[in-house]
């Protein structure tokens, strides 16, 4: 035989080997994937178990009933249905329906006396209903002290099996657990557009206009978009921490400190083109003898339970005129700002150049500072930038009622400029106040005297050096000085 066809054989022997070892390998993995995915199929208790077909869940501890949910299709929204008529808290009852449908099992006893596991009155037990009726449940008994597995059992069968104990955590839950526990039962979408807050010092009224915020009362104001946002905020996310009264009379309310309410708030939100409102009653009853705890209530007005709330919702409404006030001094965008000028008595005007270009080669948007004026050069770009971030975000720390009339008599002036020239902010900032803490500082985008915190200001750019780049020293091309002279 020739060498050619030696070497050809033998290259196909070789292919053929490492076809063969290959076939093998992918049938051993397609075998081992089968039987892991057989493996985790039996250690499933309820394998084939849609949770979106569940209608009804219901759930009892230490023999008690905690409560029976239900739904009239996967669409509907939960409702607690025993033992009290409320609405439920989706994201837990959908914590139960799939506790049990991906419940596992390590292993199993077989047919076990359930007195020995406690599954003769079962610590917890748990079912769910499908919309055909079937009925499948599960059954926790007691836990192993050694390694905190626990027993378990399919209601209906007498197998034990070994689960898990951290498997337990989705039922370990109380009616308050399952409830809606949203005080307005307001989504966290929700557009609130109207705040009407009444027994505060001052009562106060804000209205949504766009993205931004005014104040209806106690005077007419711009209001302060983000102390708005935050009350705003806190009426959504208010929880219930308990239920005092499913319902509540008169003299009930009363004693709860809801009639007359401590505070009442009005909110007005925003649905499409519809808006509707919601009242909420805040009160604290009367301190009992010997007790130095006050509970905090709550009631809405379209609902009769009574709900227990955390103190701190009447500290985040009780907002003085300040608080509410509009603080910015600058109302312009920083994307928007084409040039910065630096005005101060005694010395030339400072023109820089913002320009923020997209590299051709993509990436990140780079942004360089130039002064033109009074001499043209390479802004200190960290310098400008921080300049310009100060001015910008500037805000009030207090408004002056009357400022010393000298204030503004050495005044620096930072104007903003965006395109064509158009002025887009103004700042004069003038002397310090009189604990020298603050400097006052006008704005005409703020129609108060100001008096805001110094430091920011006191670092903004005072002359051409402050803000020019140095030309590259004459040594550093020529080598060192006495290089140079050579």
């Amino acid at each position: 035989m020739k060498q050619t066809t030696k070497s050809l054989v033998t290259t196909l022997g070789v292919l053929a080997a490492t076809a063969a070892i290959g076939g093998a390998a992918l049938w051993v993995t397609r075998d081992s994937e089968k039987k892991a995915e057989q493996k985790e199929k039996s250690a499933k208790l309820f394998d084939g178990l849609d949770k979106a077909k569940v209608r009804q869940v219901k759930l009892v501890r230490d023999g008690k009933l905690v409560a029976v949910v239900t739904r009239a299709d996967a669409g509907a929204p939960w409702r607690i249905a025993e033992p009290v008529a409320a609405e439920a808290d989706a994201s837990t009852v959908d914590g139960l329906v799939n506790g049990v449908a991906d419940f596992k099992q390590k292993s199993d006893l077989g047919e076990a006396d359930s007195k020995q596991y406690g599954l003769e009155h079962p610590v917890i037990s748990a079912s769910v209903k499908t919309e055909d009726g079937k009925e499948q449940g599960l059954e926790i008994g007691e836990t192993n002290p050694f390694d905190s597995s626990m027993y378990v059992r399919k209601a209906g069968e007498k197998t034990v099996r070994i689960a898990e104990g951290w498997t337990k955590a989705p039922f370990e839950k109380q009616l308050l657990d399952l409830r809606d526990k949203r005080v307005l039962h307001l989504d966290d979408t929700a557009e609130v557009r109207r705040l009407q807050v009444a027994g505060t010092a001052p009562a106060y009224t804000l209205e949504k206009d766009g993205t931004a915020w005014k104040m209806a009362a106690p005077q007419k104001d711009t209001a302060d978009t983000a102390t708005a946002d935050r009350v705003a905020t806190a009426l959504k996310s208010l929880r219930a921490t308990g239920i005092a009264a499913e319902t509540a009379d008169g003299a009930a309310l009363k004693r709860y400190g809801l009639s007359p309410a401590r505070i009442t708030v009005q909110v007005t939100v925003a649905a499409g083109k519809d808006s509707y409102r919601r009242t909420l009653l805040l009160g604290q009853a009367a301190r009992q003898k010997g007790s130095v705890a006050v509970k905090t209530y709550a009631k809405r007005d379209d609902a009769t339970t009574v709900f227990e709330v955390d103190q701190q919702i009447l500290k985040d409404l009780q907002k003085d005129v300040f608080d509410l006030q509009d603080k910015a001094l600058v109302h312009a965008n920083r994307e928007d700002v084409r040039k910065i000028v630096l005005e101060q008595p005694g010395s030339p005007k400072i023109v820089v150049e913002r320009k923020k270009e997209q590299p051709k080669d993509g990436g990140f948007a780079d942004e360089t500072f130039t002064v033109l004026e009074p001499k043209q050069g390479p802004a200190k770009k960290w310098k400008a930038s921080s300049a310009l971030y100060s001015i910008s975000g500037l805000r009030a720390a207090a408004f002056a009622a009357k400022p010393d009339g000298k204030a503004f008599d050495q005044a620096r002036t930072v104007t903003l400029l965006g395109d064509g020239d158009k002025v887009l902010a103004k700042v004069r900032i003038g002397s310090l106040n009189k604990d020298g803490k603050r400097r006052y500082v006008s704005s005409d985008g703020q129609p108060r005297i100001a008096e805001v915190e110094k430091g920011p200001v006191d670092d903004l750019p005072k002359s051409l050096d402050d803000l020019l780049e140095p030309p590259p020293s004459a040594t550093a091309d020529a080598g060192s000085p006495t290089q140079a002279a050579k």
